[in-house]
């Protein structure tokens, strides 16, 4: 029986990593495939990520045994009741008529990249490890590269929710850089979630110099993108880890002179940092969005009011009367609803959205003891950043990101790390 993931599959596997972070709709919009837009075949509409999975699974049928650990993969708890979530969501839109993509994008593709990576071996995960640092830096140096020219390598593509037509963003003025991922509040969420992970780990564990010269750069980007509900998640997480860490020191009695004048120096230069930044600009996105924000912050009022006004029935299974779209359209939501809890709510229901943030947390559960106790912090930045944005709601790679980050980026850990008591 084949004991391992084949060289192949792996390929693939790779590949749709690779994919997944790097062509975001804008790209794919330039290259005529209507992923994220208006029009165009509906197959076009699923991410190309998805493909590559499922010929990342197919070939690992033709090896010897692959349909057997297959069928094992598929059978392990965690991954049965994540996938079984993902399908129940995509048997709703079934139901109601919506389009298949979000589901299979945001749900079903988050449960297949967990279960193909949880069969990896440590060596091969350290592998797409050194892929995806080298895929966030990329993304972070796009992002520099936006805000020095003054616009974006690929235009940015968003969608009326009243006409349905792609919105002409070129009278916006400075648009806030969105690097490889295709959108600031997307570049700056993942860039909040490899930041909080690699003060955890630097905190409580280790970090290589290569983890420590994609910490720089994504940090430099951040402010670049913009997303101002992401970076206030990441600063809160972070301030907590700190507090943390000089707890356990004070307790242990290891807060030595060496580390309280690294402790002393950080407070120091924190605020240099901030005004170095301001100085020279890198603030500007952040702060244009503080004055200017398109309509952002109404359009999360907007996504209260729709839910206070959703009546029970459709609150526990969902949007079963179809009425959410006019409903949108009504209260002026230009952007949609951008509260990511609400959103999912007001589309699949509490009975559904229930399961699939119990399937993700059970999934969570297994990793914890996996893995390291020490992932719960980025998915508490990860909780506070989807509360503020669109989230794991709609078409999007959120989850599946999240996801392969935190397997890679903690794979080399055990659930021994010191950080558990």
């Amino acid at each position: 029986m084949q004991r391992q993931m084949p060289a192949l599959s792996f390929m693939l596997l790779l590949l749709a990593i690779v994919a997944l972070f790097s062509l975001s709709g804008n790209v794919l919009y330039q290259a005529g495939i209507f992923y994220d837009s208006p029009g165009g075949n509906p197959l076009h509409k699923i991410h190309p990520s998805f493909y590559l999975l499922l010929l990342s699974l197919a070939s690992w049928t033709l090896y010897q045994g692959g349909v057997a650990q297959l069928y094992y993969l598929f059978t392990v708890r965690s991954h049965f009741l994540l996938f079984g979530a993902a399908l129940c969501l995509l048997l709703h839109d079934v139901l109601l008529g919506r389009p298949l993509s979000s589901a299979i994008v945001s749900y079903v593709s988050a449960a297949l990249f967990v279960l193909l990576l949880k069969a990896l071996s440590p060596g091969r995960l350290l592998q797409l490890r050194s892929w995806l640092l080298l895929l966030l830096s990329a993304n972070a140096l796009v992002g520099m590269y936006e805000y020095a020219g003054g616009g974006l390598i690929a235009p940015l593509v968003l969608t009326d929710a009243a006409s349905g037509e792609v919105i002409d963003t070129s009278e916006w003025g400075q648009i806030r850089s969105a690097g490889l991922l295709g959108h600031p509040l997307i570049s700056t969420m993942l860039s909040g979630f490899y930041l909080v992970c690699y003060v955890t780990r630097a905190l409580f564990a280790r970090v290589s110099l290569a983890e420590s010269a994609t910490a720089l750069l994504l940090l430099t980007a951040l402010p670049l993108f913009g997303g101002r509900g992401s970076i206030l998640a990441a600063v809160i997480v972070i301030l907590l880890l700190l507090i943390l860490k000089a707890v356990q020191s004070m307790q242990r009695r290891m807060l030595t002179q060496r580390a309280l004048l690294y402790l002393l120096s950080s407070l120091l230069l924190l605020p240099l940092l901030f005004y170095l930044a301001y100085s020279i600009g890198l603030l500007e996105p952040v702060l244009s969005r503080l004055e200017d924000d398109q309509g952002s912050a109404s359009t999360r009022l907007i996504a209260i009011e729709l839910m206070l006004d959703t009546s029970w029935l459709n609150l526990l299974l969902g949007d079963i009367d179809r009425s959410l779209s006019g409903k949108v359209l009504l209260f002026g939501s230009r952007y949609g609803i951008e509260i990511g809890w609400i959103a999912l709510l007001l589309t699949y229901g509490a009975v559904l959205s229930a399961l699939l943030l119990y399937a993700v947390y059970y999934c969570l559960q297994q990793l914890y003891q996996r893995l390291s106790p020490l992932l719960l912090f980025p998915w508490l930045y990860a909780f506070i950043a989807w509360s503020s944005g669109t989230g794991i709601s709609g078409k999007t790679i959120m989850l599946s990101a999240a996801l392969i980050m935190t397997v890679l980026l903690f794979c080399d850990l055990s659930s021994k790390t010191p950080a558990k008591s």
